[in-house]
């Protein structure tokens, strides 16, 4: 009888004799802190000595990739032998101790990326301002006061706008609000 023996069905995607490789690709996302007036930065260090922001950053990040600049890396650097560092320069002859170094944020990221963890923007201004097109989300403490310094987080509310996650805490007489922001 014609058609009583079924024949047999072929899909394509049942089978591939060469397996492909999947690679996870890591999230992008800057972590800063800043004042009222968006100051982050003062000749080189943080303008605030506040524990709480300081350990939510280091608890934040600790299983990533740190992506800095050069001053940035510099008041890191103590931090930098317990944590993954890409440091930014242009300089070639400069070397970074407990870090490895790209000279432009695009290479900095491909080689935390490759290293196969989430990738962590973690300043200057001019690193933060590159990075606002590439980050898929933002942690920002916002501190509730004014300090005076020569570094400045730049506008994000164009990229960042949806509101994930927010913890308002006081320490050492600050009010700190820790949000967390998606595109």
């Amino acid at each position: 009888m014609e058609g009583s023996t079924p024949s047999p069905t072929f899909h394509a995607n049942e089978y591939e004799p060469t397996p492909k490789k999947l690679f996870l690709c890591s999230m992008i996302r800057m972590i800063a802190a800043c004042a009222h007036n968006r100051v982050m930065g003062a000749g080189g260090t943080l303008p605030w000595k506040i524990k709480a922001d300081w350990d939510y950053f280091l608890d934040t990040t600790k299983d990533g990739v740190l992506i800095m600049g050069r001053r940035c890396y510099e008041d890191f650097t103590e931090y930098a032998r317990t944590r993954q560092v890409v440091a930014l320069s242009r300089d070639p002859e400069i070397v970074f101790p407990h870090a490895c170094k790209a000279s432009n944020l695009p290479d900095g990221i491909k080689l935390a990326q490759s290293m196969g963890k989430n990738v962590w923007i973690c300043g200057g201004e001019k690193v933060y301002r590159d990075a606002m097109t590439l980050a898929e989300e933002l942690y920002i403490t916002l501190i509730d006061a004014h300090f005076e310094g020569d570094a400045h987080f730049p506008p994000w509310e164009q990229y960042f706008n949806r509101e994930i996650s927010r913890k308002e805490i006081f320490s050492e007489g600050q009010r700190l609000t820790f949000l967390v922001l998606g595109k």
